[in-house]
């Protein structure tokens, strides 16, 4: 599991990315993260809403349910798994690495970023890039998952991810928990340092 320190600047320099994580936080207000009826689908505009997920969180994060997907997560996955565990639809380094992230950001209640890269021959590859943010249902504990999801590579089409977890080589690249004393000062109700 490989976890690298993300600068903050990073994150934020990519459109969707940065763009969501600054909705978070807008929406956040001083707490250690905000409620799923803060976040508007419709506030986010046509240029977020297809990168997202929502997903439920279930057993302190072990269990996963897609709550909305994206168009855009769609065409990259194959298919549309709203209303289904994760962990039911697919087998894979891939899926073990989302319910990885899922249990993390439930764990730790503060964004997560992640970059990973699948390899289907010498040089043809998909990067995927993840920013995990916490939401609650009105309590102190994480109960949804909001996902921002973005991927890119030299092919005009890329293989979906439901054929790459299959056939492809996938590598996880770096993963952060992201703290920082400008954005978070508190997070759930404990201190950083």
């Amino acid at each position: 599991m490989p976890r690298d320190e993300i600068d903050m600047s990073e994150v934020l320099d990519r459109p969707v990315l940065g763009a969501l994580l600054q909705y978070w936080e807008d929406k956040r207000r001083g707490r250690p993260m905000p409620a799923r009826d803060d976040i508007d689908p419709l506030e986010m505009g046509p240029k977020l809403l297809p990168h997202l997920v929502l997903c439920d969180l279930f057993d302190h994060g072990a269990r996963v349910r897609f709550r909305l997907v994206g168009t855009t997560v769609v065409k990259r996955l194959g298919f549309d798994p709203t209303g289904q565990y994760l962990a039911d639809q697919m087998r894979g380094s891939y899926i073990d690495l989302l319910l990885a992230l899922h249990r993390l950001v439930y764990c730790e209640r503060t964004p997560l970023y992640s970059e990973s890269v699948f390899r289907w021959s010498a040089k043809r590859r998909l990067e995927l890039r993840h920013l995990l943010l916490p939401l609650t249902n009105g309590g102190a504990e994480p109960a949804i998952a909001l996902l921002g999801f973005a991927c890119s590579s030299d092919e005009v089409f890329p293989p979906q991810l439901r054929a790459l977890n299959a056939s492809a080589v996938f590598e996880e690249g770096r993963r952060a928990v992201l703290r920082s004393p400008a954005l978070w000062d508190e997070v759930a109700g404990r201190k950083i340092a």
